[in-house]
C-alpha cells in the first residue's frame, strides 16, 4: 500500500497564515501538519509516499529532506495548483499502481482514524464522522443499501446513513481503473476547477465502497483561521486524551522507560505519570514543563550555594522535584503528538545547564562552608565537573551531527555504532540525583563532589575517544 498526500493549494481562505509557507507546513502543536502525516503512516505501516506539491513546492521538499526518519517520498507536480485538487489527483494518476490511501493534507486526525481505513474489510471505503451533520461546506459521504453513493456538499434526498467525510479515500489496486476512468471524464470535459470528490460520482456507481465510521475520535480539516485554532486549543488536547484512553500513559512510557535508569524507572515515573495528566489538562506545552523544570532545577542549585544543611535538603529536594518534572516533558510531548527537534534539544540543553548549575552550587557551598580544612579542592572538584559536562554536551551534539549523515554513518562499524548509541542513551540518566539528596540528608554533600567528578570526567574521556577513533578511521577510508 502506498499513500497519495495531496498538497499542492494554495489555502486562499488561510492566507494570512500560507503567505509565506503552505498549508500543509502549517504549525499545530510544535509540528507541522505534514510531519504528523508522516509519523501516522508509519506508525500502520505504509512507507511509500506520492507527495502532490504545487504552492510554494521548495519549503514542501525541503522540510520533507529534514523530517528525521527520511521517509521514502515522490514528489509530484500539479502545475494547475490554482484550480481544483482534481488536477492533483490526475497528476498522480501513474503512480496508482497498488493498493492507495489519497489523502487530503489539510487534516488533524487520531492515529486510530488512518489506522481504520488502512484495517477496513473493505477494499474500497472512506472515512466518515456519522456525529457531524451538515452545517455550512462541509463534504459529506451519502451512503444508501450498504454503500457510498456520494462524496460531495450537495446531499441528495435519499440516502440510509451520511456524516462528514475526512478526506482520506482508500482505493484497492483492482478498482484503480475505475477510478481513472472517472477522473478521466471530468478532465476531458475541461472540469479542472472541481475538487476531485466531485469527479468520483461514476466510481462510486461502478465500485462497491464501503465506510468505516471515526465518530468520536478527535480530528478537524483545517480550512479557515479559525479551524487552526480550534486544531490546538480543542483538538489537540483531545488527542491527547484519546491517547492515553487508548494506549495508556504506561503505553507511551516504553520508549523512554527502555533507557530509563533504577530510580527512574521506580520512583520517578511512578510520580511523573500523575502529574503529566495534570499537565495535559491545564494545556501545558512540554516546552513550558521543561523551562519549569530547569528553573526548579536552577533554584536547588542557589539552595546548594548557601553551604548550609537545612540549604542542603532544599537543594536536594528541589532538584528531585526538576528531575521528575523532565521525565513529564517527554510523556506529555508523547501523549500531544507534539515532540520536535526544538523541543529534544532544548531538553538536552536544559539538563545540561541545571546538572553544571547544581555541580557548581554544592562545590561553591562545600567551599563557604569550610574554605580553611578544605581549601579550594570542593572547587577544584566542581570545576572538573563542569568541565566534563561541557565536554560532553558537545560530544553529544556531534554525536547527534553524525547521525545525521546517513551515509557517513553507515560506514561506520556496528560497534561505533552501538557505542555512539549507548553514549546518547546514557547521557541523561538521572539516578544520581538520589544520590544527591542521600549525601544531603548524611550531611556529606562534599563526598559527592568526588564521584560526580570522577563519573563525568570518565564519561567525557570515554565520549571525546570514541569520536576520535571513529573520526580517524572514517579519515582512512577516505
Amino acid at each position: 500500500m502506498k499513500a497519495v498526500i495531496l498538497a499542492a493549494g494554495r489555502g486562499r481562505r488561510l492566507h494570512v497564515m500560507t503567505r509565506h509557507r503552505p498549508k500543509c507546513l502549517l504549525d499545530v502543536g510544535g509540528k507541522p501538519l505534514l510531519y504528523r502525516y508522516f509519523d501516522s503512516l508509519a506508525r500502520v505501516g505504509v512507507t511509500r509516499i506520492c507527495l502532490v506539491v504545487g504552492y510554494k513546492q521548495e519549503d514542501i521538499r525541503a522540510a520533507v529532506a529534514e523530517y528525521p526518519s527520511g521517509p521514502d517520498v515522490t514528489f509530484l507536480v500539479n502545475e494547475d495548483y490554482e484550480r481544483g485538487s482534481i488536477g492533483s489527483l490526475w497528476a498522480a494518476r501513474a503512480t496508482l499502481d497498488d493498493d492507495v490511501v489519497i489523502m487530503d493534507a489539510d487534516v488533524l486526525f487520531h492515529p486510530v482514524v488512518l489506522e481504520r481505513l488502512v484495517a477496513s474489510s473493505h477494499a474500497n471505503a472512506l472515512l466518515m464522522d456519522e456525529t457531524v451533520s451538515q452545517q455550512t461546506e462541509e463534504c459529506m459521504v451519502v451512503m444508501r443499501q450498504g454503500r457510498v453513493v456520494a462524496l460531495s456538499k450537495s446531499v441528495p434526498a435519499e440516502h440510509d446513513l451520511v456524516g462528514e467525510g475526512v478526506g482520506f479515500l482508500r482505493v484497492g489496486r483492482a478498482a484503480v481503473p475505475q477510478l481513472l476512468r472517472s477522473l478521466e471524464t471530468r478532465v476531458n470535459q475541461g472540469l479542472l476547477d472541481m475538487e476531485y470528490e466531485d469527479a468520483l460520482e461514476d466510481f462510486f456507481r461502478e465500485v462497491p465502497v464501503g465506510a468505516e465510521k471515526i465518530g468520536g475520535l478527535p480530528w478537524i480539516e483545517i480550512d479557515f483561521p479559525e479551524d487552526l485554532e480550534r486544531a490546538e486549543q480543542e483538538i489537540l488536547p483531545r488527542l491527547a486524551l484519546e491517547q492515553a484512553a487508548v494506549e495508556g500513559v504506561e503505553g507511551l512510557q516504553k520508549a523512554e522507560q527502555a533507557l530509563d535508569g533504577v530510580v527512574d524507572r521506580y520512583v520517578n515515573r511512578k510520580i511523573s505519570k500523575p502529574l503529566s495528566r495534570l499537565f495535559m489538562r491545564l494545556g501545558c506545552s512540554p516546552n513550558v514543563i521543561t523551562l519549569l523544570s530547569m528553573l526548579i532545577g536552577l533554584g536547588g542549585a542557589a539552595c546548594f550555594a548557601t553551604g548550609s544543611y537545612a540549604g542542603g535538603i532544599a537543594g536536594a529536594l528541589l532538584f528531585q522535584l526538576a528531575v521528575i518534572l523532565d521525565c513529564c516533558d517527554g510523556e506529555v510531548a508523547r501523549l500531544t503528538f507534539a515532540e520536535s527537534p526544538f523541543g529534544q534539544a532544548l531538553d538536552l540543553v536544559s539538563d545540561n545547564i541545571v546538572h553544571v548549575a547544581v555541580f557548581a552550587g554544592i562545590a561553591w557551598g562545600a567551599y563557604r562552608e569550610n574554605p580553611v580544612s578544605s581549601g579550594y579542592l570542593p572547587l577544584l572538584l566542581g570545576g572538573i565537573a563542569v568541565l566534563s559536562t561541557g565536554v560532553s554536551l558537545w560530544c553529544v551534539s556531534r554525536v547527534k551531527s553524525l547521525k545525521g549523515d546517513t551515509v557517513r554513518w553507515r560506514r561506520m562499524s556496528q560497534a561505533v555504532r552501538t557505542r555512539f548509541d549507548f553514549i546518547l542513551g546514557h547521557v541523561a540518566n538521572r539516578d544520581f540525583s538520589i544520590v544527591v539528596l542521600i549525601c544531603a540528608c548524611l550531611g556529606v554533600l562534599p563526598w559527592f563532589l568526588w564521584l560526580v567528578a570522577a563519573g563525568t570526567s570518565g564519561f567525557a574521556i570515554m565520549m571525546v575517544w570514541t569520536l576520535y577513533t571513529a573520526s580517524f578511521r572514517h579519515s582512512r577510508h577516505l
